[in-house]
C-alpha cells in the first residue's frame, strides 16, 4: 500500500519546521551570532577553500545575486575575505578569516553533537535504501528547481 499523502504531509511539515529553524540565530563562538544561511555559507567556504561565488550559489541552491549579498554581509562581519582568482582576473575566490574559521569549526562541532541521534538512525539504514533516498532527494531538488524556474 502506498502512503503518498502521508509522505507528502510529513515532508511538508519537516520543511516548514526546518525553515523556522533556519531563521533562528545561534552563537557559534563568542560574539559571532549567525543565522543558518550564514553559517552554511561559511561551512561551504570552509569545505571548499577558494570557492567562487557562482559555485557557492549553485551548491547553496540560491541565485548568484543572493550569494553575492550573503558574501558581502559575511565580509562586513569580518568572517569572509575575497581575493582575485589565480586562474582569471574576473573571478573572485572566497576564503575564511580567522574569525570565520572559528565559526566554521564551532559549526562542525555543533553538527557532531546535535545530529548524533539523526546520524545514528541513518547508520542503521540498509545500504540499498541510502542510494534510493539520495535518488529521491535529488529528484525532489530538480522538481523544485523546475517549479521555481516556471515562476520567473
Amino acid at each position: 500500500m502506498n502512503h503518498f499523502k502521508e509522505i507528502s504531509r510529513l515532508t511538508e511539515r519537516v520543511m516548514h519546521k526546518y525553515n523556522q529553524f533556519e531563521k533562528q540565530p545561534r552563537e557559534y563562538s563568542p560574539g559571532i551570532i549567525l543565522k543558518q544561511a550564514e553559517i552554511h555559507t561559511i561551512s561551504l567556504i570552509g569545505d571548499y577553500p577558494d570557492i567562487n561565488v557562482s559555485t557557492l550559489a549553485k551548491m547553496r541552491g540560491i541565485t548568484r545575486g543572493a550569494a553575492s549579498q550573503m558574501v558581502y554581509k559575511l565580509e562586513e562581519k569580518g568572517l569572509v575575505r575575497k581575493c582575485i582568482s589565480p586562474v582569471t582576473d574576473n573571478e573572485v575566490c572566497l576564503s575564511l578569516t580567522d574569525a570565520g574559521q572559528k565559526a566554521y569549526k564551532a559549526h562542525l562541532q555543533y553538527h557532531e553533537e546535535a545530529n548524533l541521534d539523526f546520524f545514528k538512525e541513518l547508520s542503521n539504514m540498509p545500504e540499498e535504501y541510502e542510494g534510493y533516498l539520495i535518488k529521491l532527494l535529488e529528484h525532489f531538488d530538480k522538481s523544485l528547481d523546475e517549479r521555481l524556474k516556471n515562476k520567473e
